[in-house]
């Protein structure tokens, strides 16, 4: 006989955001608690407890930083800030351990003197741990003009101890880092992959920095056989040493639509790119009549859709995710007003709108082997206006066996918090969690936390103020 565990909804009290502290991020969880970060012209943390409960709460004011805050870094207790201290001419990179309430263990540590204009320091510092937590890779690249000439990596063990210090040369445009992808493994090897579409072939190739922890350094490069439709997805494999790299691609290059004619799935290996596996996985006509409801023609393809999360399995198999996504613009006769009514006869004032819409999820379960095991169409539609789509998307929760999708029904302040439940199987249920206007919260479900295997954490803003939930299955 089995017995379905209802889950439990807990809400913190609201926290009204000061105009120096209005935006917030959940950092996430270890033994202390739950921590946000309220950020703005100054910064601070917060420490929730299991229950929601506001435990410590402070605004941090180092005495020789005069930078931003750059990174925090979770330990079991406690954490780490990185800021930095900041002269016209260089920055230096400080280290700040803490203890449960945020309160300063010891002298800051000086982690490196960066020697460039501090407005591009603070803005180009970029930070990554490892999956295991056990290092943290940090890059910095070094401009001249638009030209990003070498790029600055270190790695840090969890006692903050320099494990390597390496530039090495880059000679690039700007925009090429743009949309870097930067990875630390879990024996501190550091990644740079820089994608680049070819004019040629209209492929992508990524250009891959590989750091080795012993401070060894070389590239090589990966690619793609196929044009790719929308973003590529990369992820790194631990457990099998690769990179795993999706995306939906295009089966007629050059033409003027753009459009994806199935699904490809590549892994590479991260010591030398060496090739693995490459699928192609082009999508049957029946697929696209169902999605769309309606018949398509012999050459079917899908328009609005991109790669959203590639989630790895142990076993070498992935779960993939996709979610359809308009931008759109609109304009509309502004209403008569002070402002406007004494214009000129046959002039219009018009207001101009954002439209965002984020509707149907594809889940794709892939095989250790690169084969394609089952496809799933989860039904949403969600439209926003002027609101960057802050309300929409979607949380996965990760239970291993499955996967949970937690996003509004609709965007309003009367939407429910839906959920899919989606099974290593491919079978699905769908279910209402909680209205929002029962507990009076609007939620941010994309903005949400798995902070442990069976609980979550999504944080709501509404009329000025921060509120968290959590649900617990």
């Amino acid at each position: 006989m089995s017995c379905l565990r209802a889950q439990v909804i807990e809400l913190s009290s609201p926290v009204k955001l000061s105009a120096k502290a209005s935006k917030f991020k959940i950092i996430g969880k270890n033994s202390d608690g739950i921590i946000v970060r309220l950020y703005g012209t100054e910064d601070a943390l917060q420490l929730y407890t299991d229950d929601l409960r506001l435990s410590a709460s402070k605004t941090l004011d180092f005495k020789n930083m005069d930078g931003e805050l750059q990174y925090v870094l979770l330990n079991k207790t406690g954490a780490v800030v990185f800021y930095l201290q900041q002269d016209r001419k260089y920055s230096v990179l400080f280290a700040q351990p803490l203890n449960s309430k945020f309160l300063e263990i010891g002298k800051a540590i000086m982690i490196d003197t960066i020697f460039d204009r501090k407005d591009l320091v603070a803005q180009n510092l970029r930070f990554k741990s490892s999956t295991n937590q056990d290092y943290l890779s940090i890059y910095y690249p070094f401009f001249s003009g638009t030209t990003v000439q070498e790029i600055q990596f270190m790695a840090l063990d969890q006692g903050l101890q320099k494990l390597y210090k390496k530039t090495v040369p880059f000679n690039r445009g700007e925009d090429e880092l743009e949309l870097a992808k930067h990875f630390v493994d879990n024996k501190a090897n550091s990644y740079l992959l820089l994608g680049k579409r070819d004019k040629q072939t209209f492929t992508t190739r990524f250009d891959v920095f590989s750091i080795q922890n012993n401070g060894g350094f070389f590239t090589y490069n990966i690619e793609t056989d196929n044009k790719n439709f929308g973003e590529v997805n990369v992820e790194l494999d631990n457990k099998n040493e690769a990179f795993v790299v999706t995306s939906f691609y295009d089966s007629s290059p050059g033409k003027n639509e753009d459009a994806a004619s199935g699904l490809q799935y590549n892994s590479y290996r991260t010591g030398d790119g060496q090739r693995i596996a490459a699928k192609t996985f082009p999508f049957p006509k029946s697929f696209i009549d169902d999605l769309t409801g309606r018949p398509a023609n012999e050459n079917p393809k899908l328009f609005t859709f991109n790669i959203k999360k590639n989630i790895l399995r142990n076993d070498g198999g992935a779960m993939i995710l996709a979610e359809s996504f308009i931008r759109d613009t609109r304009e509309v006769s502004a209403p008569v007003s002070p402002m406007n009514i004494g214009m000129q006869p046959g002039f219009n004032s018009f207001i101009r709108s954002t439209i965002f819409q984020f509707n149907d999820i594809i889940a794709f379960s892939i095989s250790p082997d690169g084969e394609l095991v089952w496809n799933n169409i989860l039904r949403k539609k969600q439209i926003s206006e002027d609101d960057n789509g802050a309300y929409s998307s979607f949380l996965i929760m990760n239970q291993k066996d499955k996967l949970r999708l937690l996003y509004l029904d609709e965007v309003s302040a009367s939407a429910s918090l839906n959920e899919y439940v989606l099974t290593s199987q491919g079978e699905y249920t769908k279910k209402t969690i909680a209205s929002q206007e029962n507990k009076d919260v609007f939620l941010l479900p994309k903005n949400g936390k798995q902070i442990a295997p069976d609980a979550v954490v999504i944080p709501s803003y509404k009329n000025g103020s921060m509120q968290l939930m959590k649900i617990t299955y």
